[in-house]
């Protein structure tokens, strides 16, 4: 049974077998030439879905409350309209 060391070095040397010649060379030359115009198109097109999850949360949010807002004043006439009753009777 091999120790943890030796079976990252295997590991390791396993992976290095794998990767062409140049690649790491040519990563951190990518990497240090600046942002790619994907990149730029992909964080716009996640600030857009941001954008719309939030004003439909916010117009859900709105017909919610306006929904809790006419459900509380009809319960509150009613309340009004048995009282006035009930003070008629006295």
């Amino acid at each position: 049974m091999k120790t943890e060391n030796e079976a990252w070095a295997c590991l390791r040397d396993y992976a290095a077998a794998r990767i062409s010649p140049g690649f790491p060379e040519r990563v951190l030359r990518a990497a240090r030439a600046g942002t790619s115009p994907l990149f730029v198109s992909h964080f716009v097109m996640c600030a857009a879905t941001a954008a719309v999850c939030l004003v439909a949360v916010a117009l859900y949010d709105a017909r919610v409350s306006s929904d809790d807002s006419a459900q509380g004043v009809g319960g509150w006439s009613e309340i009004a309209a048995q009282a006035s009753d009930l003070e008629q009777g006295l």
